[in-house]
C-alpha cells in the first residue's frame, strides 16, 4: 500500500495535479497508510511551490518527520527556491540555516539557488563566500554556478569582476556557454561600452556559438543606447543575412531609437516592416511612436495612430491614454483631454494623477470650473488623492469668474 501511495503522489505531481496528490496524502494520514518515500514528499513540496502555495509546501515539509520521512537536500532546496521565487526571502534564508544545523549538506542546486538570491540583492561578498565554499565541500561548480554570479555582477555594473570570473571559469576547465557571452554583451551594452560588447560578441562566434536573436537584440539595444543608429542597423541587417528573423523586441528597439532621434518616417517604416513580417504589433510598439508624437506636439498624427489601434485589434492601455492626455494638455486642448478621460472611465481604466491634475488645471485656466470640479470628484471616486494645490487652482478660477461677473460695464 505504501508503495502504491508514494507512486500515486509522484505520478499526480508529475502531471501537475498537486491538489489530487495532497488529497492522496490526507487520505493516507487519516487511515494510517500514508507511508511515503522522500521522493514523493519532495515532489509534493516542489509542486506546491510551483503553484505558488508555499504555505502548503511548508505544511508537507513539516509533516514529513511524522510520516517517518526525513527531508533531504533536494527537499530543502525545493522549498528554499519556492520561498525565494514567491517573495519570502527571509524564510528561505532561515530554512537554509536550518538545513545546515540539521546536518543536511547543500548540493549543487542549493548553492546555485543561494548564490542567485544573494546576487539579486547585490550582496556579492555573501554570494562569493558560498561560491568559494563549493569546492571545499566537494561540490563541483558548473556553468550555471558561474553564469549566476556573472549575471549578478553584470546586472550591478561590476563588469571587470565578471570578466575575471569568466577567466577563472576557463581555468577551471568549464566551457563558457552562450548564456555567458550574452550576459557579458548585455552588461557592456548597458554600460555603453560597445567595443567591449563587440569583443564578447566576437568571442561567442569564435567559441563556436551562433548568435541568437537575443544576442542581436542585446547588441542592437546597446548601439541604440549610445545613439549609434548606423551600427544598430548594420547589426539588424547582419541578423537577417544570417537567417535570423528579427523579433517583436528587435523592431520595437529600432522603432524607439528612430522615434527618439525624431526620425519618425523611418520609425513608421520599421513598424510597417514589422507588420509585413506577420509579427503582432502590440501596445508597446504603438506606445513608443505615440510618445514621440505627443512629445513633439504632433497630435493630429498621434490621434490618427491612436485611432488605428482598434482596427489592428490592439487595445490602448492606461499608459497610452495618459500619454495622449499629456499631449493634448501640452497643446492646451482641455476638452480633447477630458473626452479621453471620460472614455477611459467608461471602459474601466483609471487615469493617473498627472492626467487628472493637468486636465483640471487646463479647465480652470479656461474658466470651465464645473467640469473641473466634476473631475476632482471623479478623482476621489477613483481612490486617488487630491492635492491642496488642485483645490486652490479651482478656487482661484472661481474667484476670477466671480470678479468678471461682478465687474461694472464701461
Amino acid at each position: 500500500m505504501a508503495v502504491t501511495t508514494a507512486a500515486a503522489v509522484r505520478r499526480l505531481c508529475a502531471a501537475g495535479q498537486v491538489r489530487s496528490a495532497l488529497a492522496v496524502l490526507a487520505h493516507g494520514v487519516k487511515f494510517g497508510d500514508a507511508a511515503l518515500d522522500v521522493a514523493a514528499c519532495t515532489a509534493l513540496v516542489h509542486g506546491c511551490c510551483r503553484s505558488g502555495d508555499v504555505a502548503e509546501a511548508r505544511r508537507v515539509f513539516d509533516v514529513m518527520p511524522r510520516l517517518g520521512v526525513a527531508p533531504n537536500e533536494v527537499t530543502y532546496t525545493a522549498l528554499i527556491h519556492g520561498y525565494f521565487v514567491n517573495g519570502h526571502r527571509e524564510m528561505g534564508l532561515a530554512l537554509f540555516e536550518e538545513m545546515r544545523r540539521g546536518g543536511v549538506e547543500p548540493n549543487l542546486y542549493t548553492y546555485n539557488c543561494l548564490i542567485g538570491e544573494w546576487c539579486r540583492t547585490g550582496e556579492f561578498e555573501r554570494a562569493r563566500l558560498l561560491f568559494d565554499e563549493m569546492p571545499v565541500k566537494g561540490v563541483v561548480r558548473n556553468v550555471v554556478s558561474y553564469n549566476t554570479l556573472i549575471a549578478g555582477l553584470c546586472r550591478h555594473g561590476k563588469l571587470k569582476d565578471a570578466v575575471q570570473l569568466l577567466e577563472a571559469m576557463r581555468r577551471e576547465g568549464i566551457r563558457p556557454s552562450m548564456v555567458t557571452f550574452n550576459l557579458l554583451v548585455d552588461g557592456y551594452g548597458k554600460a555603453g561600452k560597445m567595443s567591449n560588447a563587440l569583443h564578447f560578441f566576437n568571442q561567442m562566434k569564435a567559441s563556436g556559438f551562433l548568435p541568437s536573436a537575443v544576442t542581436y537584440n542585446t547588441l542592437i539595444t546597446g548601439f541604440c543606447r549610445v545613439r549609434d543608429i548606423a551600427r544598430a542597423i548594420r547589426a539588424f541587417s547582419d541578423m537577417k543575412e544570417r537567417g535570423l528573423a528579427p523579433t517583436k523586441v528587435t523592431y520595437t528597439i529600432l522603432i524607439d531609437a528612430f522615434a527618439k532621434e525624431n526620425e519618425m518616417t523611418r520609425a513608421f517604416e520599421m513598424l510597417s516592416e514589422m507588420e509585413k513580417t506577420g509579427l503582432e504589433v502590440d501596445v508597446q510598439s504603438y506606445g513608443v511612436l505615440l510618445h514621440a508624437l505627443c512629445m513633439e506636439g504632433r497630435m493630429m498624427e498621434a490621434r490618427k495612430l491612436f485611432q488605428s489601434m482598434d482596427s489592428k485589434g490592439v487595445k490602448p492601455n492606461n499608459v497610452i491614454y495618459d500619454m495622449m492626455i499629456y499631449g493634448y494638455g501640452r497643446e492646451g486642448s482641455s476638452y480633447k483631454a477630458l473626452r479621453l478621460m471620460m472614455e477611459m472611465r467608461r471602459i474601466g481604466l483609471v487615469p493617473n494623477i498627472a492626467s487628472y491634475c493637468l486636465t483640471i488645471r487646463l479647465l480652470c485656466n479656461e474658466g470651465k470650473c464645473q467640469e473641473a470640479e466634476a473631475l476632482i470628484d471623479d478623482m476621489a471616486r477613483a481612490g486617488l488623492q487630491t492635492s491642496e494645490s488642485i483645490h486652490r487652482v479651482l478656487l482661484s478660477a472661481r474667484a476670477r469668474l466671480g470678479n468678471s461677473t461682478d465687474a461694472p460695464f464701461t
